[in-house]
């Protein structure tokens, strides 16, 4: 198989992998709401998260009889990610405290602008002008969309809940960019194990000593806690198979999606119906991503299947 081809195989395979996370993260924030109303707090949340995730991480290291001794300065770099994951985690469940889940969610997809910006200042990236404008466009339609609502209130409870969850997706673009340096020397497992080690003994730290810990009311509860979680860690195991694949701004292209898909599992799993505006400004950014996808994707070059 050519290179041509197995790019385009990479390109579609990581695609898939970024929308799929997409959906996985929006149906975990729906589950985390009626895990919410049944009780659990955030420290119950992020814990069952995190040492659910390291389980699966060890499991499947040890199926997979991977090497799991790396170099010092690896496990450093691994350690960090870890650190940036446990904030990321915190600060979004935070904002939410303070600021409705929509406003934080449209806050928080900032991120793939972050990424995009940084990757094409860098000179990592060509992005052209006319792919930021696009990507601009994305993200006016999430605010068109969720302007729709009575989101966007005023306050120094929503200005603290807007800082939280813009520092949450400062610390998601960091965690992707920097993971995607450690991925061209550690498969991906490898490097998530030692990632969630650090940020499972952050989280155990924080739950056992700092704060008390409030768990559901009623199996109900206990249900979307748990599915919750296990949407939590394949989305999060899906998000950085996509950077593995197709690097960390195309997979930030196709996960800015997620707040459209958020509105779309609030209809389904919390009858959150959706207004007219709601619909044009989702629709907006579903066409945009899909625009940006055209634009990103690998070209054919002449001769190639030769």
């Amino acid at each position: 198989m050519c290179d041509t081809e197995l790019t385009r195989q990479r390109f579609w395979l990581g695609s898939a992998a970024a929308l799929m996370s997409a959906v996985s993260f929006s149906s975990n924030v729906a589950l985390s709401k009626l895990a919410y109303d049944f009780g659990t707090n955030l420290h119950a949340l992020n814990l069952i998260r995190a040492s659910v995730f390291l389980g699966c991480l060890i499991v499947a290291v040890w199926l997979s009889g991977s090497r799991v001794s790396i170099k010092r300065a690896e496990i450093y770099r691994c350690l960090l990610l870890g650190v940036l994951l446990c904030a990321e985690m915190y600060l979004l469940l935070a904002s939410i405290l303070f600021i409705p889940v929509a406003l934080s969610i449209l806050v928080f997809y900032t991120y793939p602008i972050m990424i995009a910006l940084w990757t094409w200042r860098s000179g990592r990236s060509d992005f052209s002008y006319f792919g930021l404008c696009v990507m601009a466009l994305a993200f006016m339609g999430l605010i068109i969309a969720l302007a729709g609502s009575d989101n966007l209130l005023a306050g120094w409870d929503v200005r603290i809940g807007i800082a939280l969850s813009l520092i949450a997706a400062t610390c998601l673009a960091a965690l992707l960019l920097f993971s995607e340096r450690v991925l061209e020397r550690l498969p991906a497992k490898i490097m998530m194990l030692y990632m969630l080690l650090s940020a499972t003994a952050v989280v155990g730290f924080v739950s056992l000593f700092i704060v008390e810990l409030t768990w559901p009311a009623s199996p109900v509860g206990w249900l979307a806690l748990c599915g919750s979680a296990v949407l939590y860690v394949t989305a999060t195991l899906l998000l950085f198979k996509a950077v593995d694949l197709v690097g960390s701004l195309q997979t930030a292209i196709i996960d800015n999606t997620s707040p459209v898909w958020a509105m779309i599992l609030g209809v389904i799993v919390l009858g959150q119906w959706l207004t007219a505006q709601q619909v044009m400004g989702a629709s907006v950014t579903v066409v945009a991503v899909m625009l940006l996808q055209w634009i990103a994707r690998p070209k054919t070059s002449v001769g190639a299947a030769d």
